[in-house]
């Protein structure tokens, strides 16, 4: 199961994705991190995979798709958004709170598959809608925020 691969390898997910910000020309983040970075994004990541297979279980062959409702989708929703404020504070683009997302998935998957970890389709199209959601809605923080510097900046 994704969502206890996850768990176990909270600490070592977050050192890569932290490696990899500073591999990239990314503004340096705060000593203790964000609020709303990766360890949170992680935790909320092993929720909404509980969710969808506690739902997915349910509808046993069912075309079932990723809920998109659910209080771990809404809880992602509005930390995503505080996570892109937060990333726009400290200096990051709009590409660079993407790419934030990416990291997550890039460490996800390159260490699945580094260790043989048993990972299924569903979990992986979890996995995909999660941090699509949360990538849409940090870029639309972003990008909200952005407007209003240049609305207020304006004589």
């Amino acid at each position: 199961m994704l969502h206890e691969f996850v768990t176990s390898n909270r600490d070592e997910l977050a050192r890569r994705c932290c490696s990899k910000v500073s591999e990239r020309d990314s503004p340096p983040l705060p000593p203790a991190g964000l609020d709303h970075g990766v360890p949170l994004v992680l935790e909320q990541l092993v929720w909404a995979l509980r969710c969808e297979e506690e739902s997915t279980s349910l509808q046993r062959g069912a075309n079932h798709a990723p809920s998109r409702k659910t209080p771990a989708a809404v809880e992602v929703s509005r930390t995503a958004a505080l996570h892109g404020k937060a990333l726009l504070a400290q200096g990051y683009t709009a590409g660079q709170v993407v790419q934030d997302y990416a990291d997550i998935c890039h460490a996800i998957t390159e260490l699945a598959t580094e260790r043989e970890a048993p990972v299924t389709v569903e979990e992986l199209h979890t996995l995909n809608h999660f941090l699509d959601s949360a990538i849409a809605d940090a870029v639309a923080s972003y990008g909200g925020l952005t407007k209003a510097r240049e609305l207020f900046a304006k004589p």
